[in-house]
This record gives structure tokens, sequence and C-alpha cells, in this order.
């Protein structure tokens, strides 16, 4: 009788653990048939979004075009870079998108910029392919470089190199060190960064940026300035009309908020604001929300102009050289666009002056502008007194700009 019951309570316990071994299993089964279907359906979203965001017409295009150095990045390459987008590696964040410090792709070691740009419009998607290819062919050595993207997203997420140090805006609006922001300095960052706008304007397709601003020029080691920040760059069209406005409060071009219309002399006057505030070490944007561009204009014209220049670099064996700059930034930011110089024109000017102050340490003298001698502020203030009806129009447009810009 025990025996029997031993044998029962034996023959019970096979069938238990047989129970819960084939639950176990089924569990188990369960488990991977839940993930074979999430990941079925993240696949499914991957190649939803990787046709929504055209990169069957990119893959197509770079088929035709097999000499382009760019790459697509499947979705856990750009996820294991970022470590799944984690927030302690955000390195900045902007209106078009967060920029993440990524890791090991490509199996190498040095770091990589990687954007999540925050919108993207279906019915623009071939725009937009065309625009990666054409940004994907830039080579320029003050430009930062776009390495490839990855489409797997619910927005398309773009690869650039990497620039170790902070923005020519940090440079002068916030770090302490007088030293590192000399006038030579400021000279060579805004020479490299001109000659980087006129490459991107001289192309068979010419680039606008359209958001040039001190916080999207990069630098480098030794100051090499890197121009960045191609969420609001456009390729010329044929009518170059665009309706939506871009750019920066206190960098925005009056005659484009007018008309819409993008140009290159759209960034001239942007450019212009930067060698402001080189200049002056002050904002585009008071806290009290007064133009810069206005106050320096205004200053030049009243021979005042002076009094606004940073003392870092006042001094008065480079009065003359203040003189031209001040000069050079005010012609770019002519309110109509005729009237302003062409980048090439701003870089070969800014190259010029930076060549004297190498030949001729401590004794700078003056350089005639682009377009008239700079000899004094009363001189260069005649540019602006001579205008007609459409610059005083102009001018009202400039102070809305802070209604429309966003």
């Amino acid at each position: 009788m025990v025996g029997l019951n031993l044998f029962a309570f034996f023959l019970s316990g096979i069938c238990a653990s047989l129970l819960v071994a084939l639950t176990s299993l089924l569990g188990i089964e369960w488990i991977k048939h839940k993930q074979r279907i999430k990941r079925q359906d993240l696949m499914r979203k991957r190649g939803e979004y990787f046709n929504l965001h055209g990169g069957q017409l990119l893959t197509d295009m770079m088929n035709i075009e097999n000499n382009i150095s760019f790459k697509l990045y499947d979705r856990e390459e750009i996820e294991l870079a970022t470590k799944g987008f984690d927030k302690m590696s955000i390195i900045g964040e902007g209106g078009q998108g967060t920029v993440f410090k990524g890791y090991n792709l490509d199996q190498v070691h040095n770091p990589v910029a990687i954007k999540k740009c925050k919108g993207f419009d279906e019915n623009s998607r071939t725009e937009f392919t065309q625009e990666l290819l054409i940004l994907s062919r830039v080579n320029h050595e003050n430009i930062v470089k776009l390495i490839g993207c990855c489409l797997q997203f619910e927005v398309p997420v773009l690869v650039y190199e990497f620039v170790p140090n902070k923005t020519l805006h940090y440079l002068i609006h916030s770090q302490n060190d007088p030293s590192i922001r000399t006038l030579e300095i400021r000279l060579k960052v805004a020479a490299e960064s001109a000659e980087a706008f006129s490459y991107l304007h001289s192309l068979d397709h010419p680039i606008l940026h359209g958001d040039v601003k001190s916080m999207n020029i990069l630098l480098s080691n030794n100051f090499i300035a890197k121009v960045s920040d191609f969420g609001c760059s456009k390729i010329r069209a044929a009518d170059g009309h665009d309706d939506v406005v871009k750019g920066k409060i206190g960098y925005l071009d009056p005659e484009y908020l007018l008309k819409f219309e993008l140009t290159d002399k759209s960034d001239v006057y942007s450019f212009g604001v930067i060698l402001l505030e080189l200049l002056t070490r002050r904002t585009p944007l008071s806290k009290q929300k007064v133009s810069l561009a206005s106050v320096f204009q205004e200053a030049m014209k009243e021979g005042l102009f002076l009094e606004l220049i940073d003392t870092e670099i006042l001094h008065e064996d480079n009065m003359g050289l203040i003189g031209d700059l001040a000069s050079l930034a005010c012609q770019c930011l002519a309110m109509t666009s005729e009237s302003r110089p062409t980048m090439s024109m701003i870089a070969e000017e800014l190259r010029r002056i930076e060549k004297q102050v190498q030949q001729h340490p401590g004794v700078l003298t003056s350089i005639s502008s682009l377009s008239q001698p700079a000899s004094s502020a009363a001189d260069t203030s005649e540019h602006f007194t001579g205008e007609t009806n459409r610059y005083d129009s102009l001018r009202r447009v400039a102070a809305m700009s802070i209604e429309f810009a966003r």
C-alpha cells in the first residue's frame, strides 16, 4: 500500500513537472511569437519610413551615380551609436532637430554628429532626396561634411562629421578668455566662413543656407571654421520662391520678409550681422528686442560707431581696420539685395584685410572696402543717407521681423 502511494506520488510529480515544462515551453513559444510579430511590425514600419522618406529613390540615384561616398545606415547602427538616443548624448538642439554625439559607426572610434530631424513633409521627399545627394557632394574644408543618413525612423536621421570645439557664438558671447578671441582669430573665422558660403553659392546647383548665424559656425582645432546645419538650406529652384519664413530673429533679411524669396543675398545679409557680432560682441537682438543691425547702422550715420566696438579689439593702431570691417558689415546689411556684395567679394576682402594684418602686425593701416573707401565714419554713412522710398519701406519691414520670424 505504501509502495502504491509512493508510486502515485512519484507519478503525480512527473505529471506536474511535465505540465510545468509544457507550460513553460508554450510560454517561451508565445513570447517568441510575440517577438517575431514585433520584429515583423518593426521591419514593416522601417520599410514604410524608408519609402516615405524617399529611400528607394535615393538608392536608385546612388546606383546611377556610383561614385558618391554617401552611406545609408541601418536603424540598429544609429541606435547603437547614440545608445538609443540617450539624452546624455545630446550636444545640440534647434528648430530643425536634435543633435547627438555618436560612436563606432563603420567600426571606427571617431565620433560623429547624428541629427534627428524634427519633422518631414512627404510631399517634398523628391526635393529632399535630391538635396541629400547634392549635399553629399559638398566637399570644402570649412563646411561640416554630410557622411550619410538613416531613413528607417519616423523622421530622417542625418550623420555628419563631428567638430570637437564649440560655436562661434560661444567664442564671442560666452567664453571668458580674451586671448583666444583676438582680432586676428575673429578675422580668420570670418574669412573662412565667408569662403564656405561663397563655395556653396558657386556650385552648379547653388545651395542657399537660409539660416546663417554664429551658432551655425562651429570651430574645429586651431579655430578652423566649419559651417554647419543645413536644416534650412534650400537648393535654388527656377523661381526661387518659398512661402515659409526661415532663419532666426536678428539675422533675417528684411527683403526676404517682404518677398518670401530666398537668395544668396539673404545669406549675405545674415553674414553681415555675424560681422557685427565679431566687431561688437553684442547679440543680434537685445533683451529689449532692439536690432543690433539697426543700432549699428544708425551709429554709422551719426559717426558714432566706435562707441559700439568691443573694447578688446579697439586700439589706437587699428582704427582704420575697424572702419573697414564696419563698412563691409554695413554693405552686407544694405536694405536692397542689389546693393550688397557677393560672398566671394566678402571673402576676398576679408582675406585681404587678414593678409595686411599678418604682413604688418602691430601696424594696421586702412584698406579700401569693396565699393568705396572707408577713410572715415562720415564717408561710410553716405551709403545710408541716399536711400529711396523703397529703403524706408524695407526698414519698416525689418522692424516687423520679430512678429513674423520664428
